[in-house]
Formats: C-alpha cells, sequence, structure tokens
C-alpha cells in the first residue's frame, strides 16, 4: 500500500470545545497548510461572531454593534453568525473529494441530511437555485438558499463555504456551520430546535451521526486525534498574525 492510502485511511477527529473566533479560524488554516492525514474538526463559538466570507466587504457590516466579535474567514461565501451551532472544519487532500465543488458540496451536505433524520430533524438538499459561490448575492449566508443547500421547511439549515489550494500540495478546506437555535443576527435561518428540543443529548447524537456518515461516504475510520505541536504554533501564530490583525479583516 503506498504512502498516500496509508493516509488516507483514518480521519482524524479532533472535537473541541467552544473556542474564541480567532483561535477557531487559525486552527483551521493551519490544518490547511501544515494536516497530512485528512482531518475533521468540531468546535463551537466563545464569545459567539460573525464570520466574513474571504471576498466580502467589512463596510457592508457597519450595521452591527461596535462590540460585535468579527473574524475573516478563509473561505469564501456569506457572513455567518455563529452561536449555537455545530461547526465542523474537514481538510483533506484534493483527491479525496471530487473535484467539480458542487459534487463536493452535495457529498457533505448528504451526510449532513442523513445524521439529522436519525436525531429526528427532516431536512433536504434543495433542487433549485444558484450553486455554490465565493462571492454570493445577499450577504448572509442563510438568506438566500440555493441549490444543494440543506433546507426545511423553515428555511436554510446548513452553510458551507470551501477553500482550495494548491501548495504545498493540493488540499480542501471545507467548512459548515449546522444551526441548532437561530442566532441573533440572523433570526430568518432554519434550526434543529424548530423541530427537536437541543438538549445535550441531541447535541453528542447530532455529533456522531455526521462524523459516522461523513467518514463512511469518505471511506475512512474515525480516529480521536489532537492538534499537532507544529500545529499548534502555526496556528498562534496566524491567529497574531492574521486573524487579530484588523487589517486582514478590513482588507475588503
Amino acid at each position: 500500500m503506498a504512502d498516500g492510502d496509508l493516509r488516507r485511511s483514518a480521519l482524524r477527529l479532533i472535537v473541541d470545545g467552544a473556542g474564541e473566533p480567532a483561535w477557531n479560524m487559525a486552527v483551521d488554516e493551519a490544518l490547511l497548510q501544515l494536516g497530512e492525514a485528512p482531518v475533521l474538526r468540531l468546535y463551537g463559538w466563545r464569545p459567539y461572531a460573525v464570520s466574513l466570507g474571504y471576498f466580502q466587504r467589512f463596510a457592508d457590516f457597519a450595521d452591527l454593534a461596535a462590540t460585535t466579535p468579527i473574524v475573516r474567514r478563509l473561505t469564501g461565501g456569506g457572513a455567518i453568525h455563529h452561536g449555537d451551532e455545530l461547526t465542523f472544519a474537514l481538510v483533506v487532500d484534493a483527491d479525496v473529494l471530487p473535484a467539480d465543488v458542487a459534487t463536493s458540496y452535495r457529498l457533505v451536505h448528504d451526510a449532513a441530511v442523513a445524521a439529522l433524520a436519525e436525531v429526528g430533524v427532516r431536512s433536504r438538499r434543495q433542487p433549485g437555485g444558484d450553486g455554490p459561490s465565493a462571492r454570493p448575492k445577499d450577504r448572509w449566508c442563510f438568506a438566500d438558499p440555493g441549490r444543494d443547500d440543506v433546507v426545511t421547511d423553515r428555511g436554510k439549515l446548513l452553510g458551507s463555504a470551501q477553500r482550495r489550494v494548491a501548495q504545498p500540495r493540493p488540499r480542501v478546506l471545507h467548512h459548515g456551520s449546522l444551526v441548532l437555535q437561530a442566532p441573533a443576527h440572523t433570526p430568518f435561518v432554519a434550526a434543529a430546535a424548530d423541530q427537536q428540543p437541543v438538549d445535550p443529548a441531541l447535541r453528542e447524537r447530532l455529533a456522531g451521526r455526521f462524523v459516522a456518515h461523513l467518514a463512511r461516504t469518505l471511506d475512512l475510520e474515525p480516529s480521536p486525534a489532537a492538534l499537532t505541536m507544529p500545529e499548534r504554533t502555526l496556528a498562534t501564530t496566524l491567529r497574531e498574525r492574521r486573524y487579530l490583525d484588523p487589517a486582514f479583516t478590513q482588507q475588503r
């Protein structure tokens, strides 16, 4: 078996608690730059924060309260108010996911739909509308569901965005935000709480089923893991020099 096959046999599963916004983004970029095996990271946000898509204009959010924490993601798409949600970052070599971006979204979204069904939340992939876009029409990710988005009768339930890089080798970062309870800035979103009480048991079961379905889809075996020292060191540097830097957050 080739080295590449050995790396792809396991899915590093990093389960973090609620993290500071700049730290969350820094860790995901460190995994994109340094990760070897495929990795799936689950985490939350403390404090709740707004993440801007990489290509969005900071000035378009001048109406938010000055106390609202804002970070800029490495991935594209619209802004997300991260509150009570299951956030995930899937980081893999490019050949693990389909080369076609829309097809790769469907793969991830189907795993989410299956996991939601197992905790009693009915959802589906939307059949029509615009496909994934790094520069969406609406400033909020959840405002205008498009083709293959995970939706319920109340609206969009899962926000996704990707970043694909060629160096140090072809890699993909897929960000996802699965809403458990609607956040203050985007009350129009669908949420798991629309259909089921959100308690610790539901949170744990939903996370576990999503991991299981996504790993099965990718033909990988989940393996509990933690950040390596090089990943943690790079994340610390990126947090200070990029994600806490107003010049990066306000660059557009």
